[in-house]
């Protein structure tokens, strides 16, 4: 308990010689201005800020000079030495003091990383793929080749298809080949590339093969069978007429 007898100004002084601490120590321990410090020194509590901020003061104070500021501020109250007093007071916040930002301002800034992310992630996550087709490097090619291998490059895709039903594998670095049989005449060949969450990208090659000659389907039998396309007819040996001899007499 404070003595009743004794001034705070007095009091006060004595504590900051006790502990001995310098009024600018004091001030930063405290976040207390140094002219309201040396205006409690004095006794001047005209000059205080109001009551609030006073009760605060010498709450912060009693903490650091370790005396009770609480019972020191009903004293005073009840001296009329505060201004602007009742029984609505309430103490100040630490301006000094880091306040922990509210919970949902976390949440908002965690939405808030979230939307740039995807902002930043929507053209590949929903972006169509970019497809290009290397080989063949003309559209129409022809071949006289019954086998070709179509060959490129994809980027931001799931998925590649050929035709819609047959699965191309994508190699890590995107590119991509397959072979495939062609018939005479025209072979048109789709492929697709596709996204989970987005587009679609179709490319259609159209490959002519043109046999050449003699590799047609009569040639190829021959083939198979080891013998000429054209051959000539054996020669038939004439018969050998049938002589008797007669014997002499």
């Amino acid at each position: 308990m404070p003595q009743t007898d004794t001034p705070f100004e007095q009091f006060f002084a004595q504590k900051i010689k006790e502990r001995g601490i310098s009024l600018k120590k004091l001030s930063e321990a405290t976040g207390i201005a140094p002219m309201h410090i040396e205006s409690l020194l004095r006794g001047d509590y005209e000059n205080m800020p109001s009551s609030p901020y006073f009760h605060g003061y010498l709450m912060r104070l009693g903490e650091v000079l370790d005396f009770d500021g609480d019972e020191w501020w009903m004293r005073l109250k009840k001296e009329g030495a505060v201004r602007n007093s009742g029984a609505l007071d309430t103490l100040p916040h630490n301006r000094f003091l880091k306040q922990a930002p509210p919970k949902y301002l976390w949440a908002v800034g965690v939405i808030l990383v979230i939307l740039v992310y995807l902002g930043f992630q929507a053209p590949h996550i929903l972006g169509k793929p970019t497809l290009t087709v290397t080989l063949p490097d003309q559209n129409p090619y022809t071949t006289s080749s019954s086998t070709f291998t179509l060959e490129g490059t994809v980027q931001n895709a799931d998925s590649l298809y050929l035709n819609d039903n047959q699965e191309i594998t994508i190699a890590p670095d995107g590119s991509w080949q397959q072979t495939v049989l062609l018939g005479n005449g025209l072979n048109p060949f789709k492929i697709s590339a596709k996204k989970f969450l987005g587009g679609e990208t179709d490319i259609t090659e159209q490959i002519i093969y043109n046999p050449l000659p003699g590799t047609g389907a009569a040639g190829a039998s021959a083939s198979s069978t080891g013998a000429s396309p054209s051959t000539t007819a054996p020669i038939t040996p004439t018969p050998t007429a049938n002589l008797t001899r007669t014997p002499r007499l």
